[in-house]
């Protein structure tokens, strides 16, 4: 029979609930909902089926700029992870979003005395707003996926990104959640697999991203209790959070990997975010993730960053691989539960896919090249892991600083030298590698972004740091570049620090570090004048140039410092939010000069400094 022609019964459509005209699906498929029982029988409108888990969609805030904020926003003191907690705790690890298996937490949301505040969101109408669904299910393990779109998206690309929901979070309204009392790791692996997605499609036809999609999968007995499930999805879920380690903005990060190698494994190495989702973290014991945190090994060749940083590529492609590995593992194993024929196996991955076999295998060709094979593994690049060094460092830095104000070039400070953020990192650099070995370390740096480590903290940083911060950054670049006549570098720059800013933090800035270059530039101004006044012809020339150039510099500096002066005075702004509590809360902390309140969160307090035009561009990014 000539490919993409399906000869089917009109009787055997009806074997799925709804009929849906799914003549494409085999007919093995088909019967699957004939045989076994749905996820959640409720949901599935099954009653006479037995009861197998809960899929349930969670909390809307209905304004999350005012409910929700990044976890490194708030005090991690503060996050509660139990509704007990909640009485003497703000906030508590909020899920929207994730990828297959593990996810990293980001979000926090207000839920504070049982979401008292978020449960009492009105209009002026008094119409209830916020949405507090499900809430039997906060705080308590299960698993998600993401709803509508999204989830239509990964149905397209070929299966469900299904992830862990740890114990003590809430959940939002475009998940799927789903709650049982069976093993979680069977289950998750098992929505995973390939099969789940092609079930979706013959139930729901198109797959459009429901919780009834969700709930009508048709689950076989066997599923719950499979070992092999459990240990390919446990062994997937501790490999991608082991490596989350390595990452900055992690609840579980510890170091970047670049430093996980250099250093050499130590299992008593432990996550130093003091989140309370990184509490239960320990080391795992299978082999592929000895290997990839390169367990028993000790870094013994030349010190390079850039084999570092080669290293840690390497590592992430077998990350990537083993993760591939146990994917493919789970569709076996799923296949043999449900007694997939090959035949029909074959007819699902072709067909439902979309990929036809000439197709199919011209894409084989293409997938064993290594170009293709990395693009698909999206491993992160060389100079990435640079960058996160730097990173890492400065962040350090910054929380080492006793104000949380680090000029980023060094400057003198009332008789004393005051070393810039560039400075600290490079001691930090010596520090850590020795300093026989720092020459070539700035050398390769140089090498890998293209310009030195000066120049990156004052032209790169900040921009590189607002996106890895997802747009809410804590590390803070002041600067006059906004009042700069012509071309050139501003002439005053410097960082603060999130944790540390407070109301008198502008007032320092302004007093001990911005005054200083001022004055300094005023007196060179005098200075040439006078010599202008002496001097004739070429010289003459010479020095107004000069003149004329500390002229900018200081009109620029005295610009900046009106700018942090009317910043410190009583007054109002115009705020572009789709939130009318951002709108107020920006006003109330201007309306006796800037007085911040890191309670409100990172776009709300920057919103005054990017509209005094006090901030490096970067900071524009920041919206909401």
């Amino acid at each position: 029979m000539p490919k993409n022609v399906f000869t089917v019964r009109l009787g055997e459509l009806a074997e799925v609930p709804g009929s849906p005209y799914a003549y494409w699906a085999p007919k093995s498929l088909r019967e699957l909902f004939q045989k076994y029982p749905p996820l959640d029988r409720d949901v599935a409108g099954q009653k006479d089926k037995p009861k197998i888990a809960d899929v349930k969609v969670g909390l809307q805030t209905s304004d999350d700029l005012r409910f929700a904020r990044f976890w490194w926003e708030v005090d991690v003191d503060n996050i509660a992870t139990s509704k007990e907690e909640t009485h003497y705790k703000k906030w508590v690890p909020f899920v929207k979003a994730g990828k297959a298996f593990y996810q990293n937490i980001l979000l926090v949301v207000n839920w504070q005395n049982n979401g008292k505040e978020i449960k009492n969101y009105r209009n002026a109408d008094g119409k209830l707003l916020s949405r507090p669904q499900n809430e039997d299910y906060y705080f308590r393990e299960g698993l998600a996926c993401e709803l509508g779109h999204e989830m239509s998206e990964a149905i397209r690309k070929g299966r469900l990104a299904f992830f862990l929901i740890p114990k003590g979070c809430i959940f939002g309204h475009k998940l799927n959640g789903v709650f049982c009392k069976y093993s979680l790791l069977s289950i998750l692996g098992w929505l995973t697999s390939a099969i789940i997605k092609s079930i979706v499609e013959t139930g729901g036809g198109s797959g459009s991203g429901t919780t009834s999609d969700i709930a009508g999968i048709p689950i076989h007995p066997e599923v719950p209790n499979s070992e092999d499930l459990i240990n390919l999805t446990k062994e997937a879920y501790w490999l991608l959070r082991e490596w989350d380690t390595g990452n900055e903005t992690s609840t579980q990060f510890i170091m970047p990997w670049i430093l996980q190698v250099w250093r050499g494994f130590d299992r008593n190495w432990k996550p130093v975010t003091g989140h309370p989702l990184a509490r239960d973290f320990e080391w795992s014991e299978f082999e592929s993730a000895k290997e990839i945190r390169g367990e028993g090994k000790k870094w013994s060749g030349e010190v390079s960053l850039i084999a570092l940083a080669n290293e840690c590529v390497e590592r992430e492609k077998k990350l990537r691989k083993r993760i591939e590995e146990i994917q493919k593992a789970i569709d076996e194993e799923v296949y043999r539960i449900y007694g997939i024929s090959d035949e029909d196996r074959k007819l699902i991955e072709e067909e439902l896919s979309g990929v036809g076999i000439e197709e199919s295998e011209s894409d084989g060709d293409k997938s064993n090249s290594g170009e293709a094979e990395e693009e698909q593994l999206d491993i992160m690049p060389l100079e990435e892991h640079i960058k996160r060094l730097l990173s890492y460092l400065a962040l350090e830095v910054m929380k080492e600083d006793a104000d949380g104000i680090v000029p980023t070039s060094d400057m003198f400070i009332e008789g004393r030298k005051e070393l810039g953020l560039a400075t600290r990192v490079i001691g930090k650099l010596k520090e850590e590698f020795g300093e026989g070995n720092l020459h070539r370390i700035e050398a390769e740096i140089n090498q890998t972004l293209g310009m030195s480590i000066e120049e990156w903290f004052e032209k790169e940083f900040f921009n590189y740091h607002t996106t890895l911060y997802r747009l809410r950054p804590i590390i803070w670049q002041l600067s006059s570049e906004k009042f700069r006549q012509g071309r050139g570098n501003p002439a005053f720059t410097c960082f603060i620090y999130w944790r540390k800013l407070d109301e008198d933090t502008i007032p320092k800035v302004r007093q001990l570090y911005l005054k200083p270059v001022l004055n300094a530039v005023k007196a060179e101004v005098d200075q040439l004048s006078n010599e202008v006044q002496k001097v004739e012809g070429r010289e003459k020339s010479k020095f107004e140039k000069r003149l004329d150039e500390a002229i900018k510099i200081y009109e620029e500096l005295k610009l900046l410092d009106e700018a942090l002066e009317s910043l410190l005075k009583p007054h109002s702004l115009k705020v572009s939010s789709r939130s009318e509590w951002v709108k107020e809360k920006v006003n109330e902390i201007v309306s006796n000069g800037y007085k911040p309140n890191r309670d409100y969160g990172v776009r709300v307090n920057i919103e005054p400094l990017k509209q005094a035009k006090v901030v490096a561009k970067a900071a524009e990014r920041v919206k909401g």
